[in-house]
């Protein structure tokens, strides 16, 4: 695969190396850290071999933290302003607060949501799996090609990819409250963090994000690649 493509499907891992770039990520490296050695993934993730950190991705990639508020979103795009008024009004409260969220983020990330806050993250644990030596990078390529056809399936920009990786994160960290109150405080109040503010500015400002010079619109042909040989056994697609 063209140089130009390899770095295309490693910018869809861009947020979350961008999180990462004091700490020496790269955002087209395959290795994702290409000075460090390796990175334990045992205690973030429960990955210790090459068949945890496929069922991880394979399991995360479609049903991941995103799917709980998949649906909505897809019912924010299709339905009137009124529809959609009258279908959270019968929700009850600790719903109604995900769908408020939902309605005060829809129209920035479109139709996938929070799809990418998952497909960045398979990303990098794609790469970190060839920095650990469990995935050969053309295994690694492979998986991210099949990531790249869901973000491109449900994303039209770089833009709106990364709006649902921070509104995704946003939505991560609420996860612990359980009390509505709480939960409507967090979701309003943890998208405005540091962090958050810094990968939106580091992506669209910085002369080294590949969001810089790789269009999102690109043939969709020259990002796919045949399944190695390796991987004929793992029956996901």
């Amino acid at each position: 695969m063209d140089q130009k493509y390899q770095h295309w499907l490693f910018a869809l891992s861009a947020p979350t190396a961008a999180m990462n770039i004091e700490h020496g990520a790269s955002y087209v490296d395959p290795k994702f850290y290409p000075n460090d050695p390796m990175l334990d993934l045992n205690d973030s993730w429960g990955i210790d071999s090459k068949s945890s950190l496929i069922d991880t991705v394979i399991r995360m990639i479609d049903n991941g933290h995103a799917e709980e508020l998949s649906y909505p979103y897809y019912l924010w795009h299709q339905l009137s302003p009124l529809q959609w008024k009258n279908y959270i009004e019968d929700q009850e409260e600790e719903r109604l607060v995900s769908l408020e969220f939902v309605s005060n983020s829809a129209a920035i990330c479109g139709s996938g949501g929070i799809k990418s806050w998952d497909l960045s993250r398979m990303s990098f644990l794609c790469r970190i799996g060839v920095l650990n030596q469990w995935l050969t990078e053309e295994e690694s390529l492979w998986f991210h090609s099949r990531i790249a056809s869901r973000a491109r399936h449900f994303y039209g920009s770089w833009q709106e990819y990364t709006a649902g990786f921070l509104i995704g994160r946003t939505f991560w960290l609420a996860l612990g409250e359980e009390r509505p109150e709480f939960k409507r405080y967090a979701l309003s109040a943890k998208g405005g963090l540091d962090s958050n503010v810094s990968v939106a500015l580091q992506l669209s400002t910085s002369p080294d994000s590949p969001y810089k010079h790789l269009s999102w619109d690109i043939d969709p042909t020259e990002l796919e690649i045949e399944k190695p040989a390796s991987l004929q056994e793992v029956d996901w697609s």
